[in-house]
């Protein structure tokens, strides 16, 4: 064992200044602080509305600022004023949040609680509460402190918007194609906005066109054409500059909607022919709101790879989308774009072709997914999924970083896919996808969603294996049912654990995998221990252990040592404990699983701890910490910083105890049942965080 010391040095800060060390040192410190969010898109073209904005200017600018709603039909212009209002408050110390929440840009609305995640993370918080009543309070609670700028696009009704309000204080616009009487109810105030006049209509289309504008006899004609719309003389603007002949007819009956779709459809008639058609693949995309990945977009069209970038150049350049402001995907221009390209997809394509489209969209995910999932967690037997259109172009995912880095990126597409595939009855892609998400929801534990996720794929996966049984399906039903038993276990449903457990056992035991066997006893074993039956679990443990080393297992044999010392320890045999973690962390560390390397070494720490010894307690879970941090697994993190804090207690360092319970508490804010163990040591210790 390491013997961590320091002879005749002082710990200053983040500083070690010292005659001898022994052994690494790890200074615990507090995480670097999230930077402010910017979320807001940037700033459109605005032209007119001076009304308008001086009269939002004087809405948000009062002490108690309400909610602001800003409606009106398709491309008017309400997305371009708030951005200009909300852009010129940029000093709200709680920074800017943005959501596309979906009314007209998909098939249905954003999830509030999705939104919610994703604002809370950006916010600081690495662990948002599963319970999306409790995520909507702490991002009051967030709020109350640190006032933000809000703008909720595209809104499709009043409980989706109150449910991502912030605390008072905060500046919020919504926008949406109709009122929202609920929230006028609650006090927000209302601006509805109509066409342009006449000659500000002329200047944002020649603005737009430029100098092809400019030699054009004709520009107040189209101006008319436009009604007014700023959308419609936005797109027929950029149509002109592309140097594309163009001709419309006004026609004042039509409804402004129409307009804008008159406006697309001109444009649309002017690409060229692959390029159209990558423009109605987007329509088909299972993507959540207006976002556009380059990548699925190509596999969707079947374009190469290396010329998917030049279509959607092409169709930016028209202004059919646009550059998201992430610099790495694409957006629709207007609400519409997204519904408007599908149902070109539908008549061009037809029906059938359309779901062709989907699927390879869904496929081109589904072996990204897979991808990331080996190299994020290469140890877990797993089953290469059947692609009806495998992907021309795989993303270099070939090692754990990236792998982060993508899920990281694209989490946010699967759920969307899920559902998409679940409503199409795509039961093959539902339990594979499911599957190849594992690593990272471990990682991330978002419970609510996690939890979902298998209740979808399970009973996919059971009408996959009923209707034609391979023994491919089998293995990812039994893995699913394992994965859920660690959800249930996480969230507290040890009933519901131990039945799933249960039901991946019989499913190894039927295909006479011994692998499987060892896997899913080991499952058991810990979904035990965690009802309160340590002396049981350690029977499941010890079967497991001795399977996994007649298989010559060294990762799972690992694995199976942690589970198995925390029993030990729990019965009262902690040397046997320590032999088994010793041995645990040399294996793991062997094989590479720095996530379950981390666990072996956190355990030694806190038993050693418990025992008195508070030195090399202190430097392993130093050690873990590094392991965590590295594998970006948050929870354990917490979890080491709120040992750390109560061996600082008992050591009688109170401020360090502090310093690190609240470290502690920070990463804990998603799950009330650890956030409860910090409170329980603070009080334990007497200290008042």
């Amino acid at each position: 064992m390491i013997n961590n010391s320091i002879n005749g040095g002082t710990v200053l800060g983040a500083a070690v200044q010292a005659h001898t060390i022994n052994g690494g040192i790890t200074v615990h410190g507090p995480p670097p602080p999230p930077p402010v969010p910017r979320q807001l898109p940037r700033r459109r073209t605005l032209v007119d509305r001076q009304d308008h904005t001086a009269a939002l200017a004087a809405a948000l600018g009062r002490d108690d600022p309400r909610p602001v709603l800003l409606t009106g039909p398709a491309g008017i212009g309400k997305t371009t004023l708030a951005l200009h209002a909300l852009h010129e408050r940029s000093h709200l110390p709680g920074g800017q949040l943005f959501a596309d929440l979906g009314a007209h840009t998909t098939a249905r609305p954003a999830h509030p609680g999705d939104v919610t995640a994703r604002w809370l993370r950006a916010l600081g918080i690495t662990q948002p509460p599963a319970d999306p009543e409790e995520a909507a309070a702490l991002l009051r609670t967030l709020t109350a402190a640190r006032p933000v700028a809000v703008l909720l696009d595209n809104a499709a009704n009043d409980d989706q918007v109150r449910a991502l309000l912030p605390a008072d204080g905060s500046l919020v616009v919504i926008t949406s194609r109709r009122p929202l009487a609920g929230l006028l109810a609650d006090g927000a105030l209302h601006q509805v906005l109509g066409p342009l006049p006449p000659d500000a209509a002329h200047q944002l289309l020649a603005d737009t066109a430029g100098e092809a504008g400019a030699s054009r006899s004709d520009l107040a004609t189209l101006a008319d054409a436009c009604r007014g719309v700023p959308l419609a003389l936005a797109l027929t603007g950029a149509h002109l500059a592309a140097g594309h002949p163009l001709t419309l007819q006004a026609t004042p009956a039509a409804p402004l909607e129409t307009i804008v779709t008159a406006a697309l459809a001109q444009t649309y008639q002017a690409l060229s022919p692959k390029t159209s058609r990558v423009y109605r693949a987007l329509g088909a995309l299972p993507l959540p709101g207006a976002r556009i990945d380059g990548g699925m977009a190509g596999a969707a069209a079947g374009v190469d790879p290396s010329a998917t970038i030049g279509h959607l150049t092409s169709l930016t350049e028209v202004g059919l989308i646009r550059l998201s402001d992430d610099g790495e995907h694409y957006a629709f221009s207007t609400a519409g774009g997204r519904r408007y390209a599908a149902a070109l997809g539908r008549q061009v394509e037809g029906v059938d072709q359309v779901g062709i489209i989907r699927r390879r969209a869904l496929d081109w995910l589904l072996a990204e997914s897979h991808a990331a999932s080996r190299s994020l967690h290469p140890f877990r037997r797993a089953v290469e999924p059947h692609l009806r259109h495998p992907p021309a172009h795989r993303a270099a995912l070939a090692d754990k970083q990236a792998a982060l880095a993508w899920f990281s990126r694209c989490d946010s597409y699967l759920r969307t896919a899920l559902e998409t595939a679940d409503a199409h009855g795509l039961d093959d892609f539902t339990a594979h996808l499911a599957q190849a998400w594992w690593p990272w929801l471990l990682r991330q534990r978002p419970y609510e969603l996690w939890l979902w996720t298998y209740e979808i794929a399970i009973p996919a996966a059971q009408r996959v294996v009923q209707a034609a049984p391979s023994p491919g399906d089998r293995f990812v039903l039994r893995e699913l049912y394992g994965a859920r038993a660690t959800v249930r276990r996480s969230t507290g449903d040890y009933d519901g654990a131990i039945e799933d457990c249960g039901a991946a056992l019989a499913l190894a035991a039927e295909d006479e995998d011994p692998v499987g066997l060892a896997q899913q006893l080991h499952g058991l074993g810990v979904a035990t221990h965690d009802s309160g039956n340590p002396g049981i679990a350690h029977g499941y443990l010890t079967e497991a252990l001795n399977r996994w080393s007649r298989l010559d297992s060294v990762r799972d044999t690992g694995v199976t040592r942690v589970a198995l010392a925390v029993s030990l320890h729990e019965l009262g045999d902690d040397n046997a404990a320590f032999a088994h973690l010793r041995d645990a962390y040399q294996e793991l560390t062997a094989a590479g699983d720095g996530l379950n390397a981390g666990r072996a070494r956190a355990w030694e720490g806190r038993i050693l701890a418990l025992q008195g010894s508070f030195g090399p307690a202190d430097a392993a879970l130093g050690q873990a910490m590094n392991h965590f941090v590295t594998e970006r697994a948050h929870l354990w993190q917490g979890r080491v910083l709120l040992w750390s804090g109560e061996l600082a207690g008992a050591q009688g360092k109170w401020e360090q105890a502090v310093e690190l319970l609240r470290f502690s508490r920070r990463m804990y804010v998603g799950s009330p049942s650890d956030l409860r163990n910090v409170l329980d040591v603070a009080e334990r210790l007497g200290l008042t965080l």
